[in-house]
C-alpha cells in the first residue's frame, strides 16, 4: 500500500495512507492530511489514485498542486501534477514527505512496449 512519511530530519513523525481515489493536503481541518504551517494553503494539492492505463489493476498515484500560494515541489522542483514514484520526497511549506509504494518495488524491473501508433 502507498503512503506518504512525514519526516523531520531524517525521523518519521507521521504516516499517512493513501486510502482514498482523491485525498486532500492542507492546513484546514477537513483535509484528508492536515498539516500544520503558515505558509500551507488551506486546501493547497491533492492525491488522486488513476487506474494504469497499461497495467491491469495498477494503480497510478499522482500528486497536484491546487493554485496554492507557495507552491508544491517533488524532488526539489515546482510541480503542478506530477506521477509520484517510489522514494519520491515532497515540500509543502516546511513539510517534507517522503512517497512510498511497496508496489513500485515489483514493478522496478518491468517494461512495457507501447506501439506507436
Amino acid at each position: 500500500m502507498a503512503k506518504l512519511l512525514v519526516k523531520h530530519e531524517g525521523i518519521v513523525l507521521k504516516e499517512f495512507l493513501i486510502e482514498k481515489t482523491s485525498m486532500t493536503l492542507g492546513r484546514n481541518i477537513g483535509n484528508d492530511i492536515q498539516l500544520d504551517d503558515a505558509a500551507i494553503s488551506g486546501v493547497h494539492a491533492k492525491i488522486m489514485v488513476e487506474p494504469n492505463q497499461y497495467l491491469d489493476g495498477h494503480d497510478d498515484i499522482y500528486i497536484e498542486d491546487l493554485g496554492s500560494t507557495n507552491g508544491t515541489q517533488v524532488n526539489g522542483r515546482v510541480i503542478q501534477k506530477h506521477l509520484l514514484k517510489n522514494d519520491d520526497q515532497l515540500q509543502i511549506g516546511k513539510h517534507k514527505l517522503s512517497y512510498v509504494s511497496e508496489l513500485d518495488h515489483r514493478h522496478e524491473q518491468t517494461a512495457i512496449y507501447v506501439p506507436e501508433n
